[in-house]
């Protein structure tokens, strides 16, 4: 992946590790066609992104951390994608 086309950035797990993120942009051709979408057509595509995004991160999250809790894993989750 190329860095110059790519978000980066670092963040502090709740176990206080740093670990580096890329964060890939979207592609022109991706924002023309959204663009071309109803806000009811965008606002469904974003739930269905956010949905698996959320399965996605809490995968790894399971993989990388089997010993954490429901309600931990839940927190990591919310302060990832909420900030908190």
């Amino acid at each position: 992946m190329d860095r110059a086309d790519n978000r980066t950035g670092v963040f502090r797990s709740v176990d206080g590790e740093l670990r580096e993120i890329a964060v890939e942009l979207a592609d022109a051709e991706i924002i023309a066609a959204l663009r071309t979408l109803s806000p009811e057509e965008r606002l469904a595509k974003a739930a269905v992104h956010s949905r698996y995004l959320r399965r996605a991160l809490r995968s790894q999250l399971e993989a990388l951390h089997p010993e954490w809790s429901e309600e931990r894993l839940k927190l990591e989750i919310r302060r990832r994608l909420l900030g908190e």
